[in-house]
């Protein structure tokens, strides 16, 4: 999706704006995030900024937690539960003691019956409680073993025998609970002893989805996207931090599982009770799990497996979201509704399901907007909270349009219809100097999520981050863009997008014209930043509509975009249609339909090379008749009608439902090759 726009008293920017931002940080981002970005604010200016960021946010969130856990800390119950691993158990009771207080930390230890021996030496560790069983009954049963020896106005985390505690992590879990009454749970990030990532949250496996596994395993513990703070569809019983009230609720685990899945149900039930479940990578502790071990599945996961799927089956895989006569129920979610090429494929997308029969709506925190003829029903909201309450109980596919509205839209699709994720571009590029920002982007990119894009290379790319996504290019309206016999071509004006985005790489497009020969051709630009235009030679065309940029296509000699990089880069496309030659630097997006050659130029991003373009093209009317011939076909190849039919295949596959056959099902090799 396009950037908002940068215009001045844009609601965003406003005192209003500015605080409202200010609180969705620190709603979703967390008060490490909010802090880190306002002390770091000032570098934003500078070269040094680079260099500060992607390394100070950790550490920043945990000295605030420690000064906030200072003043505040309450006491808490560290339930440990044990078989037949009392190496491991002291170890782990040796970290706590050496990164906590013991003031305020108690230990109880619980044995799942390893036998006499191996409890006296528990007994032997001295300040740790121990609970000892008759009988193995499994891990769910022995941790409610260790929850109900706890003191039962503490708050519990449950770790396992085998991880190692490292300085500050308490704190940070515990302050993380303090930032929301309904915050249930936390997990923190979890390593191997040789740094690589164990658990980072927990995702159902998209090869396997029988199982679940862990985000970003065997990622190095700096892997940027591990960093951020996010919302958790579930927790790891290796180490998790328990708000007490939760555990009143909820009742402890389901001992039907004795081995694997209790965790992921006990997080499922505790959202479903309202309770958030969070991931905070600045309390970080060391799992001694073995990367390599086997995965061989006994018939104590078999069972467990069974009970969990006959129980949350049809909760993940059974959702409607049709109306009762049939009709794909859709609704799409932006941050604003400004003036943008991606809120205008959105607009589309919206009124042509609608024209075929769908029930569709925006969900924005802006108004309805004033330059689209958006027929479809607009729901505008003051902040994200407002719209995700709105949202939750709809059953529909919930359409995230932009980064920033995956996570919303995530949470609003929990319990409630089916997250789908409109990737109009990897918008890690809007924030070269922000490397948190551009972590936080690829964070979003959610194994939940259906996934579709406009461009092969945003589909490369999402791939590269294990997301398989299916391509949607825009749609060309040639009711709009087309061949004009009422408009005279002209032999001197070249036609630019005016917009002081870096990523439009304007600069190059007027050095290039001011390298040209005099008399140079009109400089025609269009947008809606009229102060672009400030030479001889120079007019803006300010906000003009689409049937005005239509004209101006078929007015101009040449079209020039030398963008650095683009989602798709629409306007060119519609320049094809009009039949006008283009002149456009590779710019990502637009390799799917920019030939060299055949129906455009795409000179070297550099000055020399796209005046020359220019100059073959302004003193060659054959060579701009034949692009503009082979623009025209290869544009109406992007007719709408041909597009809307790719997106309703697509969205009509997210809506099926899924059937899982646990009889058939093979173990997924999570750990192949892993050392």
């Amino acid at each position: 999706m396009s950037k908002p726009s940068p215009l001045a008293g844009h609601p965003r920017h406003t005192p209003a704006g500015i605080w409202r931002r200010i609180v969705l940080t620190y709603r979703y981002h967390g008060p490490g995030t909010l802090l880190f970005r306002a002390v770091t604010f000032p570098l934003r200016f500078t070269p040094l900024q680079r260099y500060v960021m992607p390394r100070a946010g950790g550490s920043l969130e945990r000295r605030y937690a420690s000064a906030w856990y200072a003043r505040h800390a309450r006491p808490v119950t560290i339930v440990i539960p044990s078989y037949r691993d009392f190496d491991l158990v002291a170890r782990a009771v040796a970290s706590i003691r050496r990164t906590t207080s013991r003031e305020l930390v108690e230990i109880v230890v619980a044995d799942d019956a390893s036998g006499p021996e191996h409890v006296a030496r528990l007994h032997s560790l001295r300040g740790v409680e121990v609970v000892a069983g008759d009988e193995n009954g499994g891990f769910a049963r022995n941790v409610n073993r260790g929850l109900r020896a706890a003191n039962p106005r503490n708050d519990v985390v449950l770790m396992n025998s085998d991880v190692e505690a490292e300085s500050h992590w308490l704190s940070v879990l515990q302050h993380s609970v303090d930032h929301g009454d309904d915050v249930g749970i936390v997990a923190p990030m979890l390593v191997y002893p040789d740094g690589r990532i164990q658990f980072a949250g927990t995702e159902r496996n998209p090869s396997a989805p029988e199982w679940f596994d862990h985000r970003y395993r065997f990622k190095p513990a700096d892997y940027p996207p591990a960093l951020s703070s996010v919302e958790l569809l579930a927790a790891t019983g290796a180490c998790m931090y328990i708000r007490r009230a939760a555990i009143d609720e909820l009742g402890g685990f389901d001992e039907r599982y004795r081995m694997a899945f209790e965790d992921v149900d006990f997080s499922l039930r505790a959202r479903l009770a309202g309770w958030r479940v969070l991931y905070r990578p600045a309390s970080r502790l060391i799992h001694h799990e073995a990367s390599t071990r086997g995965t061989e599945v006994g018939q104590r996961e078999r069972d467990s497996q069974r009970a969990f799927w006959e129980r949350w089956g049809e909760f993940f895989d059974a959702r409607e979201v049709r109306t009762p006569d049939g009709r794909l129920r859709v609704v799409y979610v932006t941050e604003d509704t400004g003036v943008g090429g991606g809120h205008r494929d959105i607009f589309e997308h919206l009124n042509r399901l609608a024209a075929r029969g769908h029930d569709v709506g925006l969900y924005s925190l802006g108004p309805p907007p004033d330059w689209f003829d958006l027929r479809v029903p607009v729901h505008s909201f003051a902040d994200y909270d407002e719209l995700v309450a709105a949202l939750t109980p709809i059953d529909a596919l919930k359409v995230a349009t932009w980064w920033n509205t995956a996570a919303p839209v995530w949470l609003a699709s929990f319990e409630h219809g089916k997250p789908v994720y409109f990737v109009q571009d990897i918008e890690t590029s809007y924030y070269p100097d922000d490397p948190s920002v551009r972590a936080a982007v690829i964070a979003s990119y959610r194994s939940e999520f259906s996934f579709m894009t406009i461009s092969e290379w945003n589909r490369e790319r999402l791939a590269e981050f294990g997301r398989d996504a299916t391509l949607v290019a825009p749609g060309i309206d040639l009711d709009t863009f087309h061949e004009r016999d009422d408009v005279a071509r002209r032999d001197d004006m070249l036609l630019a997008l005016g917009r002081s985005n870096p990523l439009k790489n304007l600069p190059l497009t007027l050095e290039a014209w001011r390298g040209l020969a005099e008399p140079r051709p009109e400089l025609r630009m269009f947008g809606i930043e009229p102060e672009l235009a400030k030479e001889p030679g120079m007019v803006y065309e300010d906000s003009p509509s689409n049937e005005r940029v239509a004209e101006l296509m078929c007015e101009a000699t040449v079209f020039v975009q030398t963008s650095t990089h683009e989602g798709f880069c629409l306007p060119a496309l519609e320049a094809m249609a009009s039949a006008t030659a283009v002149v456009c630097t590779d710019a990502h997006g637009n390799r799917d339909f920019c030939v060299d050659g055949e129906n455009c130029l795409v000179p070297e991003p550099d000055a020399a090379s796209v005046r020359g373009a220019l100059e073959r093209l302004l003193g060659d009317p054959s060579l701009r008749e034949r692009l503009g011939r082979a623009g025209v076909a290869t544009a109406a190849g992007y007719a709408w009608e041909r597009r809307t039919d790719e997106l309703e295949r697509f969205l009509e596959a997210a809506a099926a439902p899924a059937h899982l056959d646990l009889d058939t099902i093979a173990v997924p090799d999570v750990r192949k090759g892993a050392r």
